[in-house]
């Protein structure tokens, strides 16, 4: 193979291989201009009128900042529960006493005082109240007592004045003026309403004063107080006899054992 061959052939074959070298030679050459300008344009955008604190401009490196980490905190964590910033003094003070023990005593005694006074309260209303209907009921009551001794009165076994007043009323009025004899009937006549109302005998027009004394035959006590009245009404009113002031008051004075013998035993009148 002569020489001229050889060179011709060689020339061919490292032709491709000079352009690949020559296109990668531009190709980095332009990469590297590229980047230059890249990094040029990032230069010129950190000198503008933006300050950041991480980047020195004169010098053009990049700065150390010095970071604090956060304190935690309840939200932080996602927690509703936060420490109080201001917390209470320790229960246990310098004298090594524990008040949270006296502090539970005082609101105790807070809470019981409350109650009391709402309990007082309740209680005063409620006394009122009962005062108030009773009241009501004792200004009714002399009206009432005065009407049913009237009824009684129309079926007594026999006639009487009806008194300004109620009988017993009538009876001391007359005592007291000294006519005893009218007194002693007004007196007779209130003990026999008395045990009407009180359910120890029936009051009937037409019946006699012995068989009011039959009625009271299971009450012998009252009987017997009742019988001695009857005599002296009966001297009087039928045999039209006097009557002194000592033989009245004999029956008056034992008015008061009347009356507590017909609570004993009979029914309330009120």
């Amino acid at each position: 193979m002569s020489a001229a061959f050889r060179f011709t052939g060689l020339t061919r074959f490292r032709t491709p291989l000079w352009g690949a070298l020559g296109m990668m030679l531009l190709g980095t050459a332009a990469t590297a201009m590229a980047a230059d300008a890249a990094v040029e344009s990032g230069r010129e955008a950190l000198r503008g009128r933006t300050r950041f604190p991480w980047y020195d401009a004169q010098q053009d490196v990049l700065r150390r900042i010095d970071v604090r980490p956060q304190k935690e905190t309840a939200e932080h964590r996602g927690s509703t529960w936060q420490a109080d910033p201001f917390p209470e003094l320790d229960s246990t003070s310098s004298f090594g006493w524990d008040w949270s023990g006296l502090r539970a005593i005082v609101q105790t005694l807070l809470w019981g005082g409350l109650l009391a006074l709402l309990f007082w309260l309740i209680y005063f209303l409620v006394r009122s109240y009962l005062r108030q209907h009773a009241a009501a009921e004792a200004e009714d009551q002399p009206e009432q007592d005065r009407r049913v001794e009237e009824d009684s009165i129309e079926s007594l076994p026999f006639d009487i004045a009806r008194p300004q007043t109620d009988l017993l009323a009538e009876a001391r009025r007359l005592y007291e003026a000294g006519a005893y004899a009218q007194a002693v009937v007004y007196l007779f006549s209130y003990q026999l309403v008395r045990l009407d109302r009180t359910q120890h005998i029936r009051l009937a027009r037409g019946k006699t004063n012995r068989q009011y004394l039959r009625e009271l035959q299971p009450r012998p006590d009252l009987r017997g107080l009742v019988e001695h009245t009857m005599v002296a009404f009966e001297e009087v009113f039928f045999g039209h006899h006097p009557l002194d002031r000592a033989g009245f008051e004999r029956c008056w004075k034992r008015l008061d054992e009347f009356h507590q013998h017909l609570s004993e035993g009979g029914v309330s009148d009120g």
